[in-house]
């Protein structure tokens, strides 16, 4: 027997965390909303029958208003699964439990999971499990999804509550939630539309039909714009409820869900002892107080650059290098030459292959380090009460804090950075923040700022990354404040955020994420950038005659690149190893460096002493701006016309962003170039 599931709940209840525990899935995890934004699938492990668990993005309420909530509400109406485990923050129950009451509607069964019961503790509480199954109507169970406690129970009550469900063959009957006069409005109100209306909204349960309806619900209402005769009946349905409750209709829905949820609440709740929230409290005084929330935060990523460079990459970048160059190398050419293979082979694995990847993989100590840090400050919750002070700033240049939350995403990588804009409400809103977030450097840059510090300002190289942290953040402030009064004109939206409560990262999940994003450089470095650095490899090392060349000048290659050097002129590189390298960024943000390797193989001296032949300190500062303002990488540019959905917007983004980029390494060259 198969069976579908659903995992349903509010965003940051641990839905995702849960998810990996029931399918022994990876998936990324955040201590934040909004991680969850489009379902994933993956079968219940340890189970007889087949049991596929869907983990749906977390909404608040059946009432969408962002494309993630969609995705969560059209999946349960339109595909209604075998059974909801609906997830709840133990320590917000009462806010958690407000869409349990809409859920209750979809006549689904449901199992509720009660997850952060140590959070409930601390607050000196107990949550009667056998209380709220009496009230709601259906079990309640208590896990931690992040210690793996309750998981195999969990596992064990789905497969029996799926198989008694499907003897007894018969929908759930839940506990009502409004008072008596209300139910019967409601109720008169859908046998009314199932005698005059019968075939509209086919398939959406019935009593969910008519709530929607008499709450005017916006997505349910035009699905039925031209039902004659409907909104006279919805009017005289919320004229007698606004009769009955003396206030208006989505108030009283509202409220009577509250009343509830507070009744039930109250009765299931007992008190065993004192808080111990104190230590919180008083952390959130400082990291979050008015005046040095900012700085604070900037200082953390002074000391992550600090480290990830000064600290880790001192320290490794050297040894990776010369093992590459006086072990592996050497090592494959002498293999190489006992086999008698031909010299232009040999060439090609070690300058371009080998050169052209090893490049890229030196930098790996860095990108994990960067890449901790920022998990670690995730997982803890720090991140987002960033996000809420940087709501104070954000809207002053046409943006939100909820803004924030694509850019960190996008610290890690541009693709999940932009498809996080679908947690904002405001299409505006949403369609600006995913010009700007590839503003945020990404960690594919990371390895390209480093090298530039180390061969042009070793003695300041965190100094040096750090400030193009500043710059992209004043790139994003200057942007929101031009694009949000001429282009993307409009209303800004409000911003709530749940601050999560703060948490010690768990090991084995911060392990997780790193590597996951480690794995996909490693994987990037081993397909797209060995590919590219054997073509680049031929390209370089033939003429446009079609011969091979000792010369790389005379190459394909330099033939292109002198073609559009001019160009970048302005800029400071206008040298063809430069706009070749900048070009091949394109495909991905890597390959500037495997095809800065790969042309200066040839060149006397190390990787060093060949950049000092290309750049000078102002105009590899010129470079490392354009690398961080112009237009993200093939696989970021899909997905950026994926969400735009306009070829005329997606044009606009890529001019936007390459133009700004152009512009502002022209000017820092130029103006820079009158004073040194």
């Amino acid at each position: 027997m198969n069976y579908r599931v659903a995992l349903v709940g509010n965003p940051n209840s641990g839905k995702t965390t849960l998810f990996n525990s029931l399918t022994g899935s990876n998936l990324y995890v955040g201590n934040w909303p909004g991680v969850t934004i489009e379902k994933k699938e993956g079968d219940l492990r340890n189970t007889a029958s087949k049991i596929t668990l869907v983990d749906l993005p977390g909404i608040y309420s059946l009432a969408p208003y962002s494309m993630d909530e969609i995705v969560s509400r059209d999946f349960l109406l339109s595909e209604p699964p075998d059974l909801i485990i609906n997830i709840l923050d133990a320590s917000n129950i009462e806010r958690n439990l407000y869409l349990t009451t809409q859920l209750m509607e979809l006549k689904i069964p449901i199992i509720g999971v009660l997850n952060m019961m140590d959070i409930v503790e601390k607050k000196g509480l107990k949550l009667d499990l056998h209380a709220l199954n009496k009230g709601f109507g259906f079990p309640f169970m208590e896990i931690s999804a992040q210690k793996g406690i309750g998981i195999e129970a969990l596992i064990k009550a789905v497969e029996e509550k799926l198989e008694d469900d499907r003897k007894a063959g018969k929908a759930p009957e839940f506990k009502p939630v409004f008072p008596d006069n209300i139910e019967r409005v409601i109720i008169d109100f859908d046998n009314l539309v199932q005698r005059s209306y019968p075939d509209i909204l086919p398939g959406y349960p019935k009593i969910f039909r008519s709530i929607k309806l008499i709450e005017k619900d916006d997505e349910i209402l035009k699905k039925v714009e031209n039902c004659f005769g409907l909104d006279q009946d919805i009017y005289d349905a919320r004229e007698k409820i606004r009769e009955i409750s003396e206030q208006d209709v989505d108030s009283t829905i509202a409220d009577y869900r509250y009343r509830f949820i507070t009744d039930q609440v109250t009765r299931a709740t007992k008190k065993i002892g004192k808080t111990h929230l104190a230590f919180e409290d008083r952390l959130d005084k400082v990291l979050m107080n008015r005046y040095a929330a900012l700085p604070i935060f900037f200082i953390f990523m002074f000391i992550i650059y600090f480290v990830s460079i000064n600290v880790v990459g001192d320290g490794t970048t050297g040894l990776i290098e010369g093992f590459i160059s006086e072990m592996l190398i050497p090592g494959v050419t002498g293999f190489m030459e006992g086999l008698n293979v031909a010299p232009w082979l040999i060439a090609l694995v070690t300058e371009g292959a080998i050169t052209g990847v090893g490049a890229v993989l030196t930098f790996i100590p860095q990108i994990t380090v960067l890449f901790i840090f920022i998990s670690v400050l995730e997982d803890s919750g720090y991140m987002a009460r960033v996000a809420f002070m940087m709501d104070r700033v954000f809207r002053k240049f046409g943006l939100s804090g909820k803004s924030f939350i694509p850019m960190v995403v996008g610290l890690g990588c541009s693709v999940p950075g932009i498809m996080a804009t679908r947690t904002l409400e405001n299409e505006r809103e949403r369609k600006l923040t995913i010009i700007l977030t590839p503003f945020i450097s990404c960690g594919a840059k990371m390895p390209i700022y480093v090298l530039m510090a180390s061969a042009f300002f070793s003695k300041a190289q965190s100094v040096m990354v750090f400030s193009l942290y500043i710059v992209s953040l004043l790139v994003v402030f200057v942007s929101g404040v031009i694009l949000s009064k001429t282009v993307f004109k409009g209303q800004d939206s409000g911003y709530l955020l749940e601050l999560p409560p703060y948490r010690l990262p768990v090991l084995k999940n911060t392990v997780t994420q790193v590597w996951q994003r480690v794995k996909e450089f490693i994987v990037r470095a081993g397909t797209i950038i060995f590919a590219a650095s054997v073509v680049l490899w031929f390209l370089q090392n033939f003429g446009t005659n079609f011969q091979m060349t000792a010369n790389a000048d005379e190459s394909i290659l330099a033939a292109f690149g002198k073609f559009i050097a001019p160009v970048f002129a302005p800029l400071g590189f206008g040298n063809w190893v430069a706009s070749v390298s900048v070009l091949s960024g394109i495909a991905a943000k890597e390959m500037i460096i495997s095809t800065m390797s790969v042309l200066t193989s040839t060149f006397d001296g190390g990787f060093n002493m060949a950049l000092g032949q290309i750049f000078t300190p102002l105009s590899a500062y010129s470079f490392i701006l354009f690398v961080l303002l112009a237009s993200p990488c093939t696989a970021a540019l899909a997905t950026m016309k994926k969400e735009l959905g306009s070829w005329k917007t997606f044009g606009f983004a890529i001019l936007y962003q390459t133009g700004t980029a152009y512009l502002i390494s022209m000017l820092v060259y130029q103006i820079g170039s009158l004073f040194i």
